[in-house]
């Protein structure tokens, strides 16, 4: 049996809702998304910071674009959960 090659919403955001594994490093994955407006972004490393509201209420999250070493890069975009099309390589489903 391969890699799988979907996932589903909710098991996509309890894994992004992790933010530091146990031994102290981020949980970096990477993501693809479309926004508002039509425009298509794919993060090869990223992670999830924080928004200046409530993001479970608002269902979206704040992804944050990084480099190999974990550095962030750029600015904090906040993603609608509906709009995030791909996950770590994965196809999100609902």
């Amino acid at each position: 049996m391969g890699k799988p090659t979907r996932i589903r919403r909710n098991m996509m955001l309890k894994e992004m809702d992790i933010r530091f594994f146990q031994n102290g490093k981020r949980n970096i994955f990477s993501v693809k998304f479309v926004t508002k407006t039509g425009k298509l972004y794919f993060f090869p490393q990223a992670y999830v910071r924080g928004l200046p509201y409530n993001v479970q209420q608002a269902r979206q999250r704040g992804i944050q674009p990084c480099d190999c070493a974990g550095r962030p890069e750029g600015h904090v975009f906040p993603v609608g959960i509906d709009l995030i099309t791909q996950f770590n390589g994965m196809e999100v489903i609902l």
